[in-house]
């Protein structure tokens, strides 16, 4: 299992939490995912090679962000590809939550009441219901709401393309180097399929640590490159750039430290 793999069941998790309102695991998971998407080397040789002491305790090797309890949930998945937690939380739930939230506008709470009120577990399932104009009548949605998730899946279909490397490296290596320059960022790394250096790439990421994210977002968002703005939040964005390429900004969080 690669690390992407792992990271993206973490992202799930975090937003199958969400879904059912519990405070603080959100949080959590995908603060592992962001460390588990930075982390340099092979996480599963790594595991086969040290065990779980590899990830989380050895300070030569360990994964920053991640502690023994997660450490174990990302043996479970090496060892199994799953763990119980996961398996009950997508069966409380059994969405595409990756597909749905993957819409502009759409999020882990409203896909939980999509779910209970129209039974939509996938993008063609919320498709079908906002066509037939079932998603304007739910409470705290509207005619607008559904217009807007119809236009957020059409555009989601069209923008399903990869791009090379060599394309995308630029663009972002520009963009890193002026977030770089914030002093809100302490660290900022590419991640994903760009760090891995594929042949090519569809989403780009960009992970930074930051006390105070929420400046970074602002100024990311408003970049001149930026041509669609998809998601703009506190510790999260996403954006189209002129050139195509989508790239999603998240940050995790670090205390201030005292100074004394």
């Amino acid at each position: 299992m690669t690390n992407q793999e792992i990271a993206k069941i973490f992202y799930e998790i975090a937003a199958l939490y969400e879904m059912e309102g519990v405070e603080f695991k959100p949080r959590a998971y995908e603060k592992a995912a962001m460390a588990i998407e930075a982390y340099e080397g092979d996480i599963a040789e790594l595991y086969e090679k040290g065990g779980i002491d590899a990830l989380y305790k050895n300070p030569k090797t360990k994964i920053p962000g991640v502690g023994q309890s997660m450490a174990e949930h990302i043996a479970q998945l090496i060892d199994k590809g799953r763990f119980a937690e996961y398996e009950r939380l997508k069966k409380k739930v059994p969405v595409d939550i990756q597909g749905l939230t993957a819409i502009e506008g759409v999020g882990p709470k409203m896909v939980y009441k999509l779910y209970k009120k129209l039974g939509v577990k996938t993008v063609d399932d919320l498709e079908k219901a906002a066509k037939a104009g079932k998603v304007r009548k739910l409470e705290d949605f509207g005619e607008k709401s559904e217009e807007n998730i119809l236009k957020g899946i059409e555009f989601l279909k069209k923008s399903t393309g990869r791009f090379t490397l060599g394309f995308v490296l630029p663009d972002l290596k520009k963009i890193e180097n002026r977030l770089k320059e914030l002093p809100q960022v302490k660290q900022i790394s590419l991640a994903g399929s760009v760090r891995r250096k594929k042949e090519t790439v569809g989403d780009c990421d960009i992970l930074i640590t930051s006390a105070a994210p929420k400046p970074v977002m602002d100024f990311f968002v408003s970049m001149p490159e930026v041509e669609r703005i998809y998601a703009h939040g506190p510790t999260k964005s996403a954006v189209k750039l002129k050139s195509g390429i989508d790239v999603d900004l998240r940050a995790q969080h670090r205390a201030p430290r005292n100074r004394d």
